[in-house]
Formats: structure tokens, sequence, C-alpha cells
């Protein structure tokens, strides 16, 4: 009775392990930057509210929201005043020229209350989301500061571009930071390996990963591989393609399908058309909120990065000492932009759509 215990012990140990070897073990391969990858299980779409990131430029007053992140200081901002209007000064003026290029976006209306209105001596107000043109300090001097000063007559005004009520706005904020990050602090490197499109892709692949780890949102396992191995050779030209492949249901794609054939169809050329784009989004991410869908987290994030995307490469081409001449590429919806959201549909993460924006626009430009 023992011997046949132990014998029976030994077939189910012996069917349990050659089971593992087909279904439980992990295989691991290793990444271009020489970290282990391990396949453990498919990514899910992120939660916004995971992203703890703090959107803006920060002053002694708080925080506007626009490209960068409020816990950098490096340009040594401050907010001030000019005739009457709330003004940023930067002593280190060239310095944030080069990241903004010819204008500040403010991506959302900015409220000044009492208690800042009082320590400016400005009046209360409140100044509307826009392109603000950065100008040389009022020294008469060549100092290198530079300053932006938000009154009406400097305004280019566009619709508001944070949108609170969809609870994966920050997906889109995110995309859009990375993406600035990694063409303006690379910008050499980048530059030296335009010949070599592989490599390229590969770099910033590398500095997509890095940035995501550095906003506590660590890119491992299949989403590692997945990343390293993304396919773009799409020629991104046609956005009647932008649901092909996309991980998501037919009904999901049956909402998404005739918002995105009108938001492609809007011409941008001005921050003014801009707005009506991002105002249309806008009230679709309003109305989606609260409806419906298969999958609310990969829908309204899909919204974000294709409302995001439009809005920075629009300001990219705009903030230029000669929009004109890059704006008109602008107009139709971007390769890069259509990349963008295609590879957000098809993976459902962050650092294929970054990775995808930045190399497209980067190999036509």
């Amino acid at each position: 009775m023992k011997n046949r215990t132990i014998f029976a012990l030994a077939l189910i140990t012996l069917f349990t392990c050659t089971l593992s070897m087909f279904s439980c073990t992990k295989t691991e391969d290793t990444a271009p930057d020489g970290t282990t990858l391990v396949d453990t299980k498919v990514s899910t779409v992120v939660e916004g509210s995971r992203i703890r990131i703090h959107f803006g430029t920060s002053t002694q007053n708080g925080c506007m929201y626009s490209f960068s992140n409020c816990i950098w200081i490096g340009w040594e901002t401050a907010a001030t005043s000019f005739d009457r209007s709330m003004a940023l000064s930067f002593n280190k003026g060239e310095a944030a020229n080069q990241y903004f290029g010819t204008y500040f976006p403010l991506t959302a209306d900015y409220v000044v209350d009492a208690t800042t209105a009082k320590s400016l001596g400005i009046p209360e107000q409140v100044i509307p989301a826009g392109f603000y043109p950065f100008r040389e300090f009022f020294t008469g001097l060549a100092t290198g500061k530079r300053m932006v000063v938000f009154s009406p007559e400097a305004a280019l005004k566009t619709e508001k571009l944070v949108n609170a009520n969809n609870p994966q706005d920050n997906i889109g904020q995110l995309h859009n930071l990375a993406v600035q990050v990694i063409l303006h602090d690379h910008r050499e490197a980048l530059q030296q390996l335009r010949d070599n499109k592989a490599a390229m892709q590969e770099f910033i692949t590398t500095k997509a990963i890095q940035f995501l780890a550095e906003a506590e949102l660590p890119v491992e396992g299949t989403a590692k591989t997945r990343a390293y191995a993304l396919d773009l050779s799409d020629d991104y030209k046609n956005p009647a393609t932008l649901l092909d492949g996309a991980s998501m249901s037919d009904n999901d794609k049956k909402v998404l399908r005739p918002i995105f054939e009108a938001a492609a169809a809007i011409p941008v050329t001005s921050p003014e058309t801009l707005g009506k784009f991002v105002a249309f989004m806008t009230t679709h991410e309003n109305r989606l909120a609260t409806a419906k869908l298969d999958d609310p987290k990969m829908v309204l994030s899909a919204l974000s990065v294709f409302k995001y995307s439009r809005y920075f490469w629009f300001w990219k081409a705009y903030s230029t000492p000669n929009p004109a001449s890059n704006v008109a590429s602008a107009a139709k919806l971007p390769a890069w932009v259509i990349a963008d959201v295609k590879e957000w549909l098809k993976n459902g993460d962050l650092v294929s759509t970054i990775v995808a924006s930045a190399k497209v626009y980067l190999e036509r430009h």
C-alpha cells in the first residue's frame, strides 16, 4: 500500500512538472538596454489617477498648465506683473525659450484669485487658455531673461485642453510631456541617429521607458518586449485606418469611428481652428465619460491621446520663428498624430504611442 502511494505521488509530480514545461515556465529575453525581460502578462490600460505628475510651469503662486512639470525649477521662473496683467519672468530665459519655442502654451484657464492679485498688484482675473509669446525682458539690455505677458492683446486664444471630466485626461498630458522631453533633452543624440532608423527607434524606446519609470509607471514584461519590437512600417497617411487592428470590441469601435472621422476632417491652421477641434473632442469626452462602454478606459484614453497629440503637434509647428511654413503640414491630420492614435488603439500602452509619435515625426522632418 505504501509503495502504491509513493508511486502515485511520483506520477502526479511528473504530470505537474510536464504541464509546467508547456504552460507555467516564464520565458526570458534581454532588451537592448541590457535588462532581462520576463513575459508575465499583457499590460492593461493605466488608470489616469495613477499619473501623479503635476503638469505645468511652477511659480511662487502655483503652477500654470503647460507642457512641463511643476517640480522643474531650472528656468528660475517667477510670477510677476506687467501693465496690470500677470506675467511670468524667466531668469534663464534662453533655456526656457529653447524648450517652449516662441509661444508659451497655457493649456487651461488660469484664475488669478484675490491673494495672488494682491501680491502682484493686479486685478483679479481669469487668463484664458492660448498661446502667449515670449519676449525679451524689458531692461533695454541683453540679459538672457525672457518674459511671457498674459495680456488680452498678447493672447492667441484657443480652447482649453485640460478636461477634468475625462478620468483619462492625464494619459494625453503625460504623452505630450514625454514626447516634448525626449525631443528636447536628447535632440543632439537624435540628430546623430537620423540616418539609422532602427537605432533611432531603439534609442527613443529606451528613453520613453526611462521617462515612464521616473513617472512611477514602469514598463515591464510583455509591454517592454512589445515596445522594443514595435513595428512602425505603416505609412500612417490614411485617417480612415485609425481603428484597423484596434484592441477593442466592435461596439467600442462603432462608438469611436464617427468621432474620429469628423475630427480628422477638421482643418487645423490657426489657434482658432485648433480650438474648434479641441472643443469637438472635449464634447465627446464629456458625453462618453458617463456612457456605457465595453472598455471605458481604452476609449477615453484614445480620445485623450488624439486630442492632446493634435494640439501638441500644431503648437510645435506654430511655436517657431516662421510658423506659416510649418503649419501647412499640420493642416491635415499629420502622419505622426495618426501613428500616435493607431498605436495606442493597438496596444493600449503609453510607451507605444510615445515612441510612434516621436519616431514618425522625426522620420518626416
